[in-house]
């Protein structure tokens, strides 16, 4: 597989975003120079990309450092019990690397997400931060109403930092580019569904997540050659259980450690790593595109960790999943000290022990580095399975 990989330049591509990803972001700053244009960097999960992108501002997702730069001022600046992404990002803030972004987004999926908006807006003094509060009650007639309004705050802000006045038609051509490359995305879990030995998963986990930073345009023309290269490719299918993974929505885990797990005898059949880059599936083109995002978000039946949307049954949800993708395992992945993570773990947990089926609960940090111990215990877990 290694050698068909290295033979990809689509994926060479993917890679250099990818690495750029974390603590650079020069290929950003290029965008911006070559294009005359701006940069908006949001805090996961989801965010209304399609908006940034109609104002020339490039939406780039700001997922850590993944343990490449030294936490020391942000140590001093938060508590010890907040998750390391919050660290991370203020880390980034407070030695310049993300002054390629012209805006710096946030919103309440957690408290600490909520907090560390105001933590950067007293830091970083010049930098334009925007809040945006999603809404809590999405099974009201006014979540939508609401969230447009929303929407129209943050309207205001790329209005003021770019100079250009909010166009309808610009968005609605920015939503129908984003609905290809979620189509794209979902395209590549299909395959990870159904012939998971075509893409390894940390080969997928590289594409997706260069898509979170490269122009959407760049992103669905690349994406569509490599799914042409990955249908020639010709592997053998190894013996190993098919995992579902829950819990690594926000804060990622190491590409080593999603590795090693497979390495330990498992695919990856799905997991919610970099959910927010195809969660809020297609938008409609039809009336007022900012309506359209707003039901998107309300309406979407999709669970979403940080969204509370009551008419939702997660248990139901978790064992249709596991019926439909025949899943043969189960492992949550905890964030350590992410509160929404666990919260989802006690409601999946449930679920998965009335139908007595076998799940793993493990706790990472992206700065995690030794991946011995879990090796171990992935091993253990697969084989207490497959050998049963």
């Amino acid at each position: 597989m290694s050698r068909v990989s290295a033979q990809l330049s689509s994926l060479e591509i993917f890679r250099q975003w990818y690495e750029d990803s974390f603590t650079e972001f020069k290929l950003v700053s290029e965008w911006k120079d070559v294009n005359a244009g701006y940069a908006l960097g949001y805090f996961p999960v989801y965010f209304p990309v399609e908006i940034p992108y109609s104002f020339n501002a490039l939406p780039v997702a700001l997922y850590g450092a993944e343990g490449r730069i030294n936490l020391d001022i942000a140590i001093a600046h938060t508590q010890s019990f907040v998750c390391t992404i919050c660290k991370s990002v203020f880390q980034l803030g407070a030695e310049d690397r993300l002054k390629a972004f012209d805006v710096l987004a946030f919103s309440n999926i957690c408290d600490v997400a909520r907090n560390l908006s105001g933590i950067m807006k007293r830091n970083l003094v010049d930098k334009e931060i925007v809040y945006l509060h999603f809404p809590i009650h999405n099974d009201t007639p006014l979540a939508i109403k609401y969230l447009v309004d929303e929407y129209k705050r943050l309207i205001d802000v790329l209005e003021n930092v770019t100079g250009i006045k909010y166009d309808e038609e610009r968005l609605r051509d920015s939503i129908k580019q984003f609905n290809e490359k979620r189509r794209l995305v979902k395209r590549l879990m299909k395959i990870r569904r159904e012939k998971p030995w075509l893409i390894p998963f940390t080969e997928f986990y590289v594409v997706v997540k260069a898509g979170s930073v490269m122009p959407v345009e760049m992103f669905n023309k690349l994406v569509s050659k490599y799914l042409r290269e990955v249908g020639s490719r010709r592997v053998r299918p190894a013996d190993r259980l098919r995992i579902l993974i829950k819990g690594n929505f926000c804060e990622q885990p190491p590409l080593m450690y999603m590795k090693t797990i497979e390495d330990a005898g498992a695919y990856i059949i799905e997991d919610e790593s970099l959910i927010g880059q195809y969660w809020i599936g297609e938008v409609d083109l039809d009336g007022d595109p900012l309506v359209s995002l707003a039901k998107a978000y309300v309406e979407n039946p999709s669970p979403l960790t940080v969204r509370f949307h009551p008419s939702i049954d997660k248990q139901e949800y978790i064992k249709r999943e596991i019926r439909d993708k025949k899943i043969e395992g189960a492992l949550f992945l905890s964030p350590k000290f992410c509160e929404p993570s666990l919260y989802d773990y006690v409601i999946y947990k449930k679920a998965l022990d009335d139908i007595h089926f076998p799940y793993l609960h493990l706790e990472y940090e992206e700065t995690t580095s030794s991946f011995e111990h879990l090796r171990t215990m992935v091993e253990t877990f697969v084989e207490s399975i497959m050998f049963d």
